[in-house]
């Protein structure tokens, strides 16, 4: 049996090594604990990957459904100067991509190399992104077949979850004329949002009885507030060789660019 001294010798032991552990656990403890970012190469915190999805900005990639280019055409605007478009569609609700570097290769009908355009465009959610390279110069040759490919892997972004429905204006009063001489294209682009859109193209698309794309054009619209509307005007030198049945108006507004968007 323990003697009285010996037992309360035991009971300051005790007290202090509960002491020290109290210590370590509340003030040593957290000085080596990393807190949680989305940056660290670690899955924690909210995250429902590494370093993606959950409270990260970055959406998880393997959840992502690949970008599919529905098309790619040239058309000659004059003589030796042609635009290409690449209709790229991206079926994820939840993921966009904020930039992604591209590049458009024309060819003439031996499928010989004519002109090269590069650049970088950003990826609507959910939606067709008109990607519109204007002028390539090609000289005397005579672009028959256009490719478009990304140059780099996307990085996916969540969505902003109070911007990724419903910021697309709406588009009405569409109207041709004068198809086979000089042709025109107006419409009227309505801001029904609750943001200020600033600084997107607007990407119009013709189609004839085949659906095949017979001529494209861009207009940009510097800003258009909540609630405003906006008339687009679009012009081309050559007639076209058979009437447009279809019009498409692509407003290409940028997700990631919304005043009241913040990256975490």
């Amino acid at each position: 049996m323990f003697s009285w001294a010996a037992k309360r010798k035991l009971l300051v032991i005790l007290s202090l090594v509960i002491i020290a552990l109290l210590f370590i656990i509340l003030f040593v403890k957290p000085q080596f604990e990393v807190e949680a970012t989305c940056f660290d190469g670690i899955q924690n915190g909210k995250e429902s990957g590494i370093d993606c999805g959950g409270s990260c900005s970055r959406f998880c990639s393997i959840s992502a459904l690949p970008l599919i280019t529905t098309w790619t055409r040239a058309f000659e605007v004059i003589p030796g100067r042609y635009n290409a478009i690449a209709i790229v569609e991206n079926q994820n609700t939840d993921a966009a991509i904020y930039a992604i570097s591209y590049e458009f290769k024309l060819y003439d009908d031996n499928n010989v190399f004519i002109a090269r355009r590069t650049g970088k465009t950003y990826i609507l959610p959910n939606n067709q992104t008109a990607i519109f390279a204007p002028a390539i110069l090609v000289g005397d040759r005579v672009p028959t077949r256009a490719d478009f490919s990304f140059t780099e892997n996307p990085l996916w972004l969540q969505t902003p979850k109070d911007a990724g429905q419903g910021i697309t204006p709406s588009v009405s009063n569409i109207l041709v004329k004068d198809p086979f001489t000089k042709p025109t294209l107006t419409a009227t682009i309505r801001n029904n949002s609750r943001f200020n859109l600033t600084n997107f193209d607007v990407v119009a698309v013709l189609y004839d009885t085949d659906n095949n794309a017979i001529g494209a054009s861009t207009t940009f619209i510097e800003s258009l507030k909540e609630g405003e509307t906006y008339d687009v005007f679009y012009t081309w030198q050559k007639p076209f060789t058979e009437e447009p049945v279809r019009i498409e108006i692509l407003p290409q507004v940028n997700v990631f660019d919304l005043n009241d968007y913040r990256s975490s």
